[in-house]
């Protein structure tokens, strides 16, 4: 064999070997990737800023003896902290009138009466079905009493006790905002009709009154 055959034999042998080694370096890559799909995507992650927690909170952090205040103009000072009704929504104050300018029948149930209590206030009534109290139907379905379609201005809190009757309580899930009654183990002994014992306390006071004469 001419030296110049042999030459170009070498060649193409040399080309063929570093070829397959090549080939086997990106197959052994490829499979290595696919094993750890995290190591390439991890080169590439973009960090999310972390959420944070506002401080200070009027909830945990509030201080009654301290009242935030904007002056406005030379004389006037201004309040502009929440006030309790707008941090509590059950402390806000409502006033309800289902009467209406027409006469009309007072048909309404306790239920319509308590839906109509808490409309715009952000809070919502729960349903009487799938509920732990069994006697919520009973309650909604009784007829409202007629000194309970005009009311207020009163808190909340207090109006929907109220329209509730004593023998429930209120109860309030802070996440869904709902509104939902729990029936007391007894009722309250006022609400029985039983007028409450009045203690009295009498005292006497003494006076004594006493006159300077100034001799001149």
């Amino acid at each position: 064999m001419e030296p110049h055959h042999e030459k170009i034999l070498l060649t193409t042998f040399a080309l063929v070997v570093l070829s397959g080694c090549a080939h086997k370096q990106q197959t052994a890559d490829e499979q290595q990737a696919l094993e750890n799909p995290n190591i390439q995507q991890g080169q590439h992650q973009v960090l999310q800023p972390e959420d944070r927690i506002v401080r200070p909170d009027i909830y945990t952090d509030y201080q009654p003896e301290r009242t935030e205040v904007l002056r406005e103009g030379r004389y006037t000072l201004i309040n502009f902290s929440p006030e309790d009704g707008q941090k509590y929504l059950l402390d806000q104050s409502v006033t309800v009138n289902m009467l209406g300018k027409k006469k009309r029948a007072l048909t309404a149930t306790v239920e319509q009466g308590l839906r109509t209590t808490l409309k715009d206030t952000g809070l919502s009534l729960c349903h009487s079905f799938g509920q732990n109290e069994p006697t919520l139907s009973t309650l909604y379905s009784r007829p409202l009493p007629k000194v309970h379609y005009q009311f207020g201005p009163m808190a909340l809190r207090d109006a929907l006790q109220m329209l509730a009757g004593a023998a429930y309580e209120i109860t309030i899930n802070d996440v869904s905002r709902t509104v939902c009654f729990k029936l007391r183990p007894a009722v309250p002994e006022r609400a029985t009709g039983e007028k409450p014992k009045v203690e009295t306390t009498t005292t006497t006071t003494t006076t004594t009154t006493t006159t300077e004469i100034i001799e001149e």
